[in-house]
């Protein structure tokens, strides 16, 4: 029997072209089956829905074959859904691009378990935000969080926060830190607010203004 798989990104450890075991096939009705794929890498399971176009069953056409197959690159069968699906990953609206890219970035870092990458991606993302607030000449991080708080553009409150997380300390970006699961999520949340509260609010109201005038 040939070997049974798909070829996806994992939906649970966000893990791309995945290595997935094949577990079992249910009939679903006429010409459709249910395929359950263990991940290799964190062992949950992707269930995939599947069309035969041709006359035989996956597992039949696999006990019939030399060549492994890969029911998402074969043209005798068409994957109709897939669950759970892959998470979608945004930024908050009206984020800067470049600051947009490496939240996104960060996110699937955490994800895919690059704890410390993801909190250097969460520092670029606030380094960059805080560039685009602050018109001042402050070279450090911490020095430009402070300004934004004395110029009211921040609150107190996520002054305190970014010093918590230690997303205002004076390491370099690409500094040598350990950082745990927790610490960093608790950095991405304070990163998501932040980019919410610098750029989707204040863009939010003026939308708002613009169209009450």
């Amino acid at each position: 029997m040939a070997i049974i798989t798909i070829d996806e990104t994992c939906p649970h450890c966000i893990k791309e072209h995945a290595m997935f075991k094949f577990i079992a096939e249910t009939p679903l009705r006429e010409n459709f089956f249910s395929l359950a794929f263990q991940c290799q890498s964190c062992l949950r399971l992707l269930i995939a829905e599947v069309a035969r176009t041709g006359t035989s069953s996956p597992t039949f056409h696999a006990n019939n074959s030399a060549f492994p197959l890969i029911v998402n690159k074969s043209n005798k069968f068409k994957v109709t859904d897939l669950y759970p699906e892959a998470p979608t990953i945004e930024s908050p609206n009206s984020t800067p691009e470049r600051a947009s890219k490496f939240f996104i970035e960060a996110k699937e870092d955490f994800a895919r378990g690059r704890y410390e990458t993801s909190a250097m991606n969460c520092r670029k993302v606030i380094d960059i935000a805080t560039k685009t607030l602050h018109v001042g000449a402050e070279d450090k991080l911490v020095r430009r969080i402070s300004a934004l708080r004395q110029t009211g553009l921040i609150t107190q409150e996520m002054a305190d926060w970014a010093h918590i997380v230690r997303i205002d300390t004076n390491g370099a970006v690409h500094s040598d830190e350990e950082f745990e699961s927790e610490e960093v999520d608790q950095l991405l949340k304070f990163t998501e607010v932040f980019l919410t509260y610098a750029f989707t609010l204040p863009a939010l109201v003026k939308e708002k203004r613009e169209i009450a005038h």
